[in-house]
């Protein structure tokens, strides 16, 4: 969608250089917007060299008149188009004296066929009171084209004395005729006080796909500010927002923005009604898997309730395992696995254990990321079920990795595994070296639902069984009457006896 934006504004560009109606370059709009642009630059810089001798040859003789006479001069024989090509070949300061003598109006008049790229010491040298007058004539013009292009080339200090002239919405139409990333950034950072009221104006004048195009143009920090802003709006802002998206299938654009936006805003953006709808979430997540987004989904899918992320996870197991490989290095490599791991989570036990089952997954790098991860951000209800789905020959890595984490880490894991895959952590300190293992089961025994710990292991945990009894010997004498009483509850005589010896 935004490209289609871009281009739109680079064939209205075109169309000024070449004093056409845009509908007449209708035929280039296939063009991606970095050809077009780059087209209108060689006929500019084509139609300057021609003119460069003869502008010359005019900007010299300025030299010789005073200069409220030159800006007579200018005015009545020039004409501003004439006016914008010897601005280039005349000294700054002479010519910012000849232009202070200037009306607004033409000096507006003279911007439109300006190359700023080619005044850019004179427009640097434009004082203030005179660059907002030139502002306020644009803006009163509605030449958001013109003043998109100067805007990349001013210096701040005539920026932030053209745009107290400009409404809110000017400030939206401007940015939308901006050529680069630095000017759109510069621009939100100067006005970052009337933001708010630019998305107001935005969301009340129904100019979101305008807003969309910019929020493509900001670099990364810039667009997730301003995206942290558009959340932190009321609801309908919101959600006319996420319509605007989907209805010009911006989504490519919104992705990367969330990607950096702050936790709560997009927590409350993921909780609107819009991203409720399984068939946009199956949408959304089929972008990520398919045009390089996938860790722009991941932190959105951390703030999705357990019904949204079981539609985000159907989709990623329709991935064939060579792509799932891809992603969990992907994940891997940016630190991501705080966000992947309740995306795994989410997926049906049949894919879970597919997922589990992949090499890559079985990396000892990954495994201790991994638990690193989950112990960070208290990841065990999630992680524990993932865990358990892995293969024996990853438990000896696990059971090395678990040894490195604290005692609240350890005691946290313990306590989730009362409700998930109870015997996944128990599995894993029995594989502990001795001293090791005695740390860990110190530290079981000082939970407090422990007794719930020990009521979870039944008469299909035999193996689990069997191990226990065979450290008896490294365990408390409370401990092992504990699990003696289990062990009987569950028919298991042979090794509640064991136990309690």
């Amino acid at each position: 969608m935004t490209a289609t934006h871009h281009t739109t504004v680079e064939l209205a560009k075109l169309a000024r250089v070449l004093d056409r109606d845009p509908a007449d370059l209708a035929f280039l709009a296939t063009l991606p917007p970095a050809a077009l642009r780059e087209f209108r630059d060689q006929i500019t810089d084509l139609t300057a060299r021609r003119e460069a001798r003869r502008m010359q040859r005019v900007g010299a003789a300025a030299k010789l008149v005073p200069a409220p006479i030159a800006a007579k001069i200018t005015e009545a024989a020039f004409g501003p188009v004439l006016a914008a090509a010897l601005a280039g070949s005349v000294d700054p300061t002479r010519a910012v004296a000849i232009a202070s003598a200037l009306s607004p109006s033409f000096l507006a008049d003279a911007t439109l066929t300006l190359d700023p790229r080619r005044a850019v010491e004179l427009i640097a040298q434009v004082p203030g009171p005179m660059a907002a007058a030139v502002a306020s004539e644009l803006i009163s013009r509605g030449d958001y084209l013109t003043m998109g292009n100067l805007a990349g080339s001013v210096p701040d200090s005539v920026l932030r004395a053209a745009l107290p002239h400009a409404s809110d919405l000017d400030i939206l139409q401007v940015g939308y005729y901006l050529e680069e990333t630095s000017a759109a950034d510069r621009l939100l950072t100067i006005v970052t006080d009337r933001v708010p009221g630019v998305i107001r104006a935005t969301h009340d004048a129904d100019e979101w796909p305008k807003a969309i195009t910019l929020l493509a143009l900001l670099g990364p920090t810039e667009r997730s500010k301003l995206a942290n802003v558009v959340a932190a709006q009321d609801d309908e802002v919101i959600d006319g927002l996420l319509a605007a998206v989907e209805e010009v299938d911006a989504w490519d654009t919104l992705l990367p923005v969330a990607a950096g936006m702050a936790p709560e805003p997009l927590q409350r953006l993921a909780q609107r009604p819009a991203m409720q709808n399984p068939t946009l979430l199956t949408k959304i997540a089929d972008l990520a898997l398919t045009q390089n987004l996938w860790l722009s989904l991941l932190p959105l899918a951390t703030h999705l309730s357990p019904t949204q992320l079981h539609t985000v996870a159907a989709r990623v197991a329709t991935e064939p395992d060579d792509s799932l490989t891809t992603l969990i290095e992907q994940a891997h490599t940016e630190n991501h696995w705080p966000t992947l791991l309740p995306v795994a989570l989410a997926l049906s036990t049949p894919d879970r254990k597919r997922l589990a089952s992949l090499p890559v997954m079985h990396r000892p790098a990954y495994l201790t990321a991994a638990i690193e991860a989950t112990a960070t951000h208290n990841l065990w209800p999630e992680a524990l079920p993932l865990l358990s789905a892995l293969p024996t020959a990853t438990h000896d890595t696990l059971a090395t990795v678990i040894t490195t984490l604290t005692d609240d880490e350890f005691r946290a894991a313990v306590r989730a595994s009362t409700t998930a895959s109870p015997t996944t952590l128990l599995d894993l300190v029995i594989r502990q070296p001795a001293p090791d293992r005695a740390r860990s089961f110190a530290l079981i025994e000082t939970i407090p639902d422990l007794e719930s710990l020990i009521a979870t292991l039944t008469t299909a945990d035999l193996p689990t069984w069997e191990a226990l009894s065979h450290i008896r010997t490294e365990l408390s004498a409370d401990l092992r009457t504990s699990l003696a009483e289990q062990a009987t509850l569950c028919g298991l005589r042979t090794i509640s006896t064991q136990l309690a010896t």
